[in-house]
């Protein structure tokens, strides 16, 4: 079962029903069973707390996981964060759920989530079991899922921008054609009253001229 958090969404603008985080979802089911996990989980890093924050859990049916915060270079999920780097061990610092079946956490992966050079959050594995271990092949899994993940951020933030400078270039766009629409209207409806509309805009101009001499004395 996969539990999302609304953290995904205040930290990284992505909402919890949305296609990205339906990729997240497939990025840490499939680290989970090519690792041969117990569990995975994607934190996102809130900068305003400097915490890693628990959104999205793979591998449990109820998870006291979700929401919980873990600062910054705790542990080897908090290292990751601040190296840049995947970590792999052995648990020296858990949070939440600390044990499965009366066993705590035995092997640890956890992968940043990095676009251009900023840490966005990190991907995780975790196996309770004595004898696993991660090695050398899961952190260059690990290092590539994450690398999905820090792409899938990085394009939101782009999409989000393109439709801010769209958003700002309609409502220029807006106000002219309103304008040009009312300037044909009266053109085709009342042709006389354009030698009015002409000394207005005239008026206008000079006293917006006037305007910034003031300032410019000032």
């Amino acid at each position: 079962m996969t539990r999302i958090d609304r953290s995904l969404e205040t930290v990284l603008s992505i909402g919890t029903q949305s296609p990205e985080a339906s990729v997240f979802r497939v990025l840490v089911e499939l680290g989970v069973q090519v690792a041969g996990a117990d569990e995975g989980s994607l934190l996102v890093l809130d900068r305003a707390t400097n915490e890693l924050v628990f959104s999205m859990v793979v591998g449990v049916e109820e998870s006291a996981l979700i929401g919980k915060r873990l600062p910054v270079g705790k542990g080897l999920t908090g290292l990751a964060a601040i190296t840049r780097e995947v970590q792999i061990g052995a648990p020296t610092y858990v949070v939440g759920q600390e044990a499965k079946g009366g066993t705590g956490p035995r092997a640890v992966i956890a992968a940043p989530m990095l676009v251009r050079d900023e840490c966005v959050g990190v991907i995780t594995a975790v196996s309770f079991r004595e004898d696993k271990t991660f090695g050398s092949r899961d952190a260059s899994l690990y290092a590539k899922l994450a690398a999905v993940a820090g792409v899938v951020v990085q394009q939101r933030r782009a999409l989000q921008r393109a439709e801010r400078e769209v958003s700002e270039r309609d409502d220029d766009d807006t106000t002219e054609r309103r304008i040009a629409s009312s300037l044909l209207r009266l053109s085709q409806n009342a042709p006389g009253a354009m030698s009015h509309v002409a000394s207005v805009l005239e008026s206008i101009e000079a006293i917006e001229r006037s305007a910034r001499g003031e300032d410019d004395e000032q």
